[in-house]
């Protein structure tokens, strides 16, 4: 029997069991691990008989402890309490150094609380580990900012004061003034400690847990989800590949839980990397029949990277034999470090059939228990902060954008900052579609009010008004200038403007041409990339600087299609990504510059030269071996010296102009800039063609 199981079965924790066991010397790692005899013979003995007892036991310990206790001790220490708080109420701060049993029970509480609020808003003595804004930062360590924005442009960074400096990025200036750091957890539940920012109304609560889905393409990630959702979100996806990086939260018999799922083509690495940021959990899908493939190694590369727990599904157990499982074990376990809990290791592995269910439930049980285990918290009020997940156009609400709050209470009507953008919360979707105007840390939401469409990963960040306005005309500022310096030629590249419906979708087609880019003859230059269906200023763009269109799950609007057919601009529209990528392979290809091979086409020999007034000098010849032509190119030779080249201009035979002149006939034909001809001249005839095998 496993921890769970048998916390399962007696009402327990699992955690309580798990600390209990330890506490008694029994190696237990994680609510997975098997039972030995020895250990249900001491819970049953000790856990599961003191939870029948306890109420009794509850009930009569008090009686017991004052009559007992209180005739003796009880009774005088808070007569001398009273009459301490009468007699030393006026010199108390005098008497303070003197008394030390009674006197701090009664005022070292309020000490600490003053104590605290001088301390807080000068972070003379530890600075709370968190993300900042630059001008909260350097207020809080003493500094200008002017100094941070220094400090920050000698590493690299560009910002400014109302930039969102990560927690990585503020350890990083606390270590370069020597600024000692805590960071904001609680240490024990039982004694009800509270972060640094939070006040006795704002105290850190449980959230639900969040877990990203990740593996190879076509394994199943979807298709689990789909399960879960009962929402058929693979069915929508084009070539059954999720393309864009959703979140959506699911209510399970085990708890509620929020799922990340994130695409599984290579082109969208970075977007899974992002995912893998946000959440608490990985689960790693592999499917049974196929084993452990490239982008699996990826996600979980990026899974042990940041630390996150990782969870195995072995899905399409419904496709296989028995033995498929114990192989995908074998192979994680020895070449990825991935051992078994029931081989002795600490990775939880669940066999499971995302098309007919089969294991489901065990695996989103197996999630729940790695939460509670994990304690996971999130302050529950004050401003929102969090992660942009996924950005796009939406008709009749603009940009709008996925969010995933991780602390604090995100509003209808509140300002924010996300990124290089700005916005107003106008509007909040849940995942469930119903509109609501306020949530939570971990439930995500689509946020309508953008001024600009945010990037995938840019953090998320309610502010007051005054700070939202300053930040939006400085990003504005940034723009303008940054218009000024666009450029439109490109001799050596095909010259693309794309459209995509989302920002991430936009994100990973540039990455991809890029790579494309590099590998062939003729690259690409992307003059302009953007969200939402083609318009005229599109074509027009496209118009004068001769640039193709390209398109991935958008439209064209119907006067850009018609003034796209009246001005000859191309545009090609596709729903999935490798199919635009093999289409631009093959465009580079056909659009190359073909490399010509000059070869030999005959060979003739001068037997008279004619100077006829206003024409010229004309070489009369017979051809002795192949074909002369009218493109061709000539070599002359006198003996074994070569006494110039050029191209024939005029080939004639029996007075009459032709094409070519083949071996036993003679010709007549003049050359460009060669004039010095004599009889034996020896003349080589050349043509340039395409070569095709280099094009093959």
């Amino acid at each position: 029997m496993r921890v769970y199981e048998f916390a399962k079965e007696h009402g327990l924790s699992s955690k309580d069991i798990i600390a209990l066991l330890v506490r008694n010397g029994f190696e237990i790692s994680s609510h997975m691990s098997v039972l030995s005899n020895e250990a249900i013979q001491f819970l049953n003995k000790e856990a599961v008989k003191k939870t029948q007892k306890a109420p009794a036991v509850q009930v009569k310990e008090p009686a017991i402890e004052i009559q007992k206790v209180a005739p003796v001790k009880e009774q005088p220490k808070p007569v001398m309490a009273e009459e301490e708080k009468k007699v030393t109420k006026a010199p108390m701060m005098q008497q303070t150094p003197k008394t030390s049993t009674p006197m701090p029970k009664v005022i070292e509480q309020p000490k600490k609380e003053i104590e605290e609020k001088k301390i807080t808003p000068s972070a003379t003595s530890q600075l709370l580990l968190m993300p900042y804004t630059l001008s909260d930062l350097a207020l809080k360590i003493n500094k200008t900012t002017s100094d941070l924005i220094l400090t920050l442009l000698k590493w690299g960074i560009l910002s400014n004061k109302n930039q969102l400096l990560t927690e990585e990025l503020v350890a990083r200036i606390a270590q370069q003034y020597e600024i000692p750091t805590v960071k904001p957890v609680v240490e024990k539940p039982q004694e009800q400690k509270v972060s640094a920012k939070a006040t006795a109304t704002d105290q850190l609560k449980e959230r639900v847990p969040v877990a990203v889905v990740m593996g190879h393409v076509d394994h199943g990630k979807t298709t689990l989800l789909d399960f879960i959702r009962k929402t058929r979100v693979a069915a929508k996806e084009k070539g059954g590949i999720t393309q864009h990086l959703g979140a959506y939260e699911a209510k399970t018999p085990q708890g509620n839980l929020v799922f990340i799922d994130t695409p599984g083509h290579e082109a969208f690495s970075k977007i899974r990397v992002r995912g893998t940021k946000v959440a608490d959990i990985v689960v790693l899908v592999v499917a049974a029949d196929d084993g452990v493939m490239p982008q699996t190694i990826e996600a979980l590369k990026n899974a042990q990277s940041m630390d996150v727990p990782i969870i195995v599904a072995i899905n399409k157990i419904d496709k296989v034999e028995k033995a498929r499982v114990d192989i995908v074990k074998r192979e994680l376990a020895t070449q990825y470090n991935l051992l078994p809990e029931e081989w002795g290791g600490q990775t939880i592995y669940v066999p499971i059939s995302a098309k007919t269910g089969q294991g489901v439930d065990k695996l989103l049980e197996m999630i729940v228990l790695q939460s509670q285990l994990m304690e996971l918290q999130a302050q529950q009020t004050g401003n929102a902060l969090g992660f942009v997940l996924e950005s796009k156009l939406e008709k009749g609400r603009g940009p709008v954008a996925t969010i995933l709050t991780q602390q604090g209470l995100l509003k209808v009507g509140d300002h924010f900052i996300a990124g290089k953008t700005t916005g107003k919360v106008s509007s909040m979707v849940d995942s469930y579609g119903q509109r609501v105007t306020e949530v939570g840390p971990s439930h995500p939401v689509q946020v309508a009010g953008f001024s600009e469409l945010p990037e995938a990963g840019d953090y998320f960040e309610v502010v007051e008004k005054d700070s939202y306005l300053k930040t939006k005309q400085l990003f504005t500022g940034q723009r303008q200038s940054q218009g000024a310096q666009r450029t439109y030629q490109s001799e050596n590249d095909i010259t693309l403007i794309l459209k995509t419906d989302t920002n991430s979708s936009k994100e990973a087609l540039l990455e991809s041409i890029a790579k494309v880019s590099k590998k062939s003859e003729k690259g690409f230059l992307v003059l302009q990339s953007g969200i939402g269906n083609v318009n005229e200023s599109d074509v027009m763009l496209a118009s004068d600087t001769g640039a193709r269109i390209i398109t991935l799950h958008v439209k064209s609007e119907t006067n850009a299609t018609l003034l796209a057919q009246r001005s000859g601009v191309s545009i090609t529209s596709f729903d999935i990504i490798y199919k635009l990528l093999e289409y631009l392979q093959e465009l580079s290809t056909r659009m190359a510059p073909v490399k010509m091979v000059r070869t030999k086409a005959g060979e003739a020999f001068i037997r008279k030269v004619f100077d006829i007034k206003n024409l010229g000098i004309i070489a009369g010849a017979y051809v002795k071996q192949g074909i002369f032509t009218r493109d061709g190119m000539v070599t002359i030779w006198r003996g074994s010296k070569k006494i110039g080249e050029g191209k024939i201009s005029s080939l004639q035979r029996d007075k009459n102009t032709v094409k070519e002149v083949h071996a036993g006939y003679e010709c007549a034909f003049m050359v460009e800039d060669f004039k010095d001809w004599q009889v034996d001249d020896r003349v080589e005839c050349f043509v340039e063609r395409p070569d095709l095998a280099a094009k093959k």
